[in-house]
C-alpha cells in the first residue's frame, strides 16, 4: 500500500482571521477569489448550523472536485476531507488561520497555515501529487489572502 504524503504551506496577510475564514468558509466565493482552476463553485449539500457536513464542488466542468467540510472553528479553523474528482483517497486538509500580533508601530497580521495529507491512488505517482498539491494550495491560499485583504 503506498504510503500517506504530506504537504503544507504558509502565506501571511494583512486581513483579518475573520474577514479569510467568511471566504474560505463560503463554497459559491471560490470562483471569485480561487484563480484559473475554480471556474464554478457551489454548495452540493448546505453546512449545518455548526458550519460541518456541508459537501462543496469546485473546478473546472466537467472536471469537478467534491469535499466535504469535517472541521469549523470560524476564524480559527477550517477542515475538509475530498470525496471524490483526483486520483487520490484519503485526502484531508486543515487551514489554520493564526493571528500574529504586531510590534509597536507595525500592523498585526493573519499566518494562513494549510497543510494536508493524501494517498496516490495510483502507485508510485505520490510524489507528483504531493508537488501538484503543494503548489495548487499554495496558490490559493496567496489568493484567498489578496482576496480578503482591506482595499
Amino acid at each position: 500500500m503506498p504510503k500517506p504524503r504530506y504537504f503544507a504551506v504558509q502565506v501571511t496577510s494583512t486581513a483579518s482571521p475573520e474577514q479569510l475564514y467568511l471566504l474560505l468558509a463560503d463554497a459559491p466565493t471560490w470562483c471569485s477569489w480561487a484563480g484559473p482552476l475554480i471556474k464554478r463553485s457551489e454548495w452540493e449539500v448546505e453546512p449545518g448550523p455548526s458550519g460541518i457536513g456541508g459537501i462543496r464542488s469546485l473546478g473546472r466542468p466537467p472536471f469537478m472536485v467534491r469535499e466535504q467540510i469535517v472541521e469549523a472553528d470560524p476564524a480559527h479553523h477550517h477542515g475538509y476531507r475530498m470525496i471524490s474528482g483526483q486520483p487520490l483517497r484519503s485526502y484531508v486538509a486543515n487551514v489554520h488561520l493564526v493571528e500574529v500580533e504586531g510590534a509597536a508601530g507595525q500592523v498585526a497580521h493573519t499566518s494562513i497555515e494549510w497543510a494536508g495529507t493524501m494517498v496516490a491512488l495510483i502507485p508510485g505517482t505520490g510524489w507528483v501529487m504531493e508537488r501538484l498539491l503543494r503548489r495548487m494550495i499554495a496558490g490559493f491560499a496567496r489568493r484567498l489572502a489578496a482576496a480578503a485583504e482591506p482595499t
